[in-house]
């Protein structure tokens, strides 16, 4: 109850809240204006970036470096898809405003956390969005994500900046869950991976394994569309699912457990490398699972 209190009780999470509180009911007034019958708005991850580094502004701290980075990811996002481009061309677009994060953000001086800005933001972008595709009308990408956001602040030792994502991040899950009217959006999956692990170099500087747990939380968000890729019908297990908030509950069950552990287990480690090992681990374990529920391999088995 005292680590409640903890949260509740600073700036970070009270303006972090208002700020969030904001993203939700603009969510919802543009998506009572503009919602199309069957479509979900696609803003979701703006929306809680944009609170995110709002906030941190209001607050007075050191984000300006990042802030045109951003807008380069997000044009890079926007453009591609505004010129109707193949699906694999937005990663490289925003390539270079992930490199120009990596390079010039002040939240870390760690080498290796530059390079996972630099690979991660494209490539978790993408995965996020592919994601996506599939479970939009349960708003899964918006609830795991919330749940990252969660992880992270268990995770890192100094907690300043988590609070403001949770206080962003958790009113706009709304947006998604009980009733979906928006997702993350393409542009707001890359938007989303480089916030998150802004705010998790920032608070795990004097804890780097913590940064590799932080990161890791986003789990099932980068796993699912791997596991897809490697067989295609592991898609069946969520789609079993009622279609409302009880099949959504559901579904967040297995990336509760992997935040869990990314974020109560690898995140405790002093270095990186046994936090990595961990993660790894739990990685592997989670996609066993997933293979082993697959109903395709259950009727092939039957089938032979």
């Amino acid at each position: 109850m005292s680590d409640v209190i903890a949260l509740l009780d600073t700036d970070y999470f009270q303006v972090g809240l208002r700020f969030g509180l904001g993203a939700l009911a603009l969510g919802w007034a543009l998506a009572l204006l503009l919602r199309k019958r069957g479509r979900h708005l696609p803003i979701a991850g703006v929306l809680i970036s944009a609170a995110t580094m709002a906030t941190l502004i209001m607050l007075d701290e050191p984000v300006a470096t990042e802030f045109g980075a951003l807008g380069l990811i997000l044009v890079g996002a926007l453009v591609p898809r505004l010129a109707r481009l193949p699906g694999w061309t937005v990663p490289l677009a925003v390539m270079p405003g992930s490199i120009w994060l990596a390079l010039s953000t002040s939240t870390t001086e760690l080498v290796w956390v530059r390079i996972a800005i630099a690979v991660l933001v494209p490539l978790g972008g993408y995965l996020i969005s592919d994601f996506e595709e599939r479970y939009e009308n349960l708003g899964l990408g918006v609830v795991f994500y919330a749940l990252a956001c969660l992880g992270v602040f268990v995770a890192v030792p100094d907690t300043e900046w988590a609070r403001v994502l949770i206080a962003t991040a958790v009113p706009v899950t709304f947006l998604a869950w009980p009733r979906v009217v928006a997702s993350l959006g393409t542009e707001g999956s890359y938007l989303a991976v480089a916030v998150l692990i802004l705010v998790s170099a920032h608070g795990g500087g004097q804890r780097p394994a913590s940064i590799v747990g932080s990161i890791a939380c986003l789990g099932l968000l980068f796993l699912e569309p791997l596991a897809i890729y490697m067989s295609p019908s592991i898609v069946g297990i969520t789609n079993s699912l009622r279609q409302n908030w009880a099949g959504a509950v559901i579904a967040s069950l297995p990336q509760f457990v992997v935040v869990a552990l990314c974020s109560r287990v690898a995140a405790r480690f002093t270095r990186e490398i046994p936090a990595f090992v961990v993660v790894v681990l739990v990685y592997m374990a989670t996609l066993a699972v997933g293979f082993w529920a697959d109903p395709g391999r259950t009727t092939t088995t039957r089938t032979v």
